[in-house]
């Protein structure tokens, strides 16, 4: 596989003989077949991260799997807060999303000084290191709503919204402490292409693998307008190149 690609269709179908040094898969969330997980954890570089997002549907099985899986080394579950959408009249509304992050063995890379948001206590004796900063916890209540109207929303042909997008200001939180410039990010489940245009606004390669004809052409489109080259797709489908932001179909 080639570095800044996208390739179209079945992640499992796909072998990864490129080292990476984090693997990033917003999956699907209710989906039980954890084959895809054992074959990029494989594929990961000694002292890689790997980041899954799910939700309550999976999030419980997922852990005790990767768990254990071997070198694996459990680092944080993260919540990820989304206070929109309907309310329940019998149960308390679900408004998050779980992430689970790994490392392959105990040694990893972690930045925490680049995620920094403020302190309550700024400007008070209680600032212990006078920086009015501090790391985020690992629940995410700080990043704000992802607005359906957000300018950053990636659209169908038909003018709806991708479905389940991931907004930059998250891959900041999860991406940035744990990888360095050069770096290279797969991410088995491309769909939007978040992953995509955070890599080349942040100077790191990555890979992407999408089988949904709907966001694979959006993310498409999507790194286009973020000045990326060239992009391939599965020859039995769709082949689409991207040459001087031109789309060849």
């Amino acid at each position: 596989m080639e570095l800044n690609k996208i390739y179209f269709g079945d992640n499992l179908e796909y072998d990864i003989d490129i080292v990476p040094d984090l693997i990033f898969a917003d999956m699907i969330y209710d989906n039980l077949d954890f084959r895809w997980v054992e074959k990029y954890w494989r594929s990961l570089k000694k002292s890689g991260v790997f980041i899954v997002m799910t939700d309550y549907h999976t999030v419980a099985q997922l852990k005790l799997f990767m768990d254990r899986l071997e070198d694996s080394n459990f680092i944080n579950w993260c919540i990820y807060k989304q206070e929109w959408g309907g309310v329940p009249r019998t149960s308390f509304p679900q408004k998050h999303d779980d992430i689970l992050i790994y490392s392959k063995g105990k040694e990893y890379k972690w930045y925490g000084d680049r995620i920094q948001i403020p302190k309550v206590t700024a400007g008070t004796k209680l600032d212990k290191k006078g920086t009015g900063l501090k790391t985020p916890c690992s629940v995410f209540d700080d990043l704000g709503n992802f607005s359906t109207i957000s300018r950053e929303r990636v659209k169908k042909e038909d003018g709806h919204n991708i479905q389940w997008q991931k907004p930059l200001k998250l891959m900041d939180r999860l991406f940035l402490p744990f990888t360095d410039e050069g770096d290279i990010i797969v991410d088995p489940f491309f769909g939007s292409g978040t992953t995509g245009e955070w890599c080349i606004k942040n100077n790191r390669n990555f890979i992407g693998i999408e089988n949904d004809k709907n966001p694979y052409k959006a993310s498409l489109k999507r790194m286009e307008l973020n000045k990326w080259a060239t992009s391939i797709g599965n020859q039995k489908d769709i082949v689409y190149k991207m040459v001087v932001g031109i789309v060849i179909l």
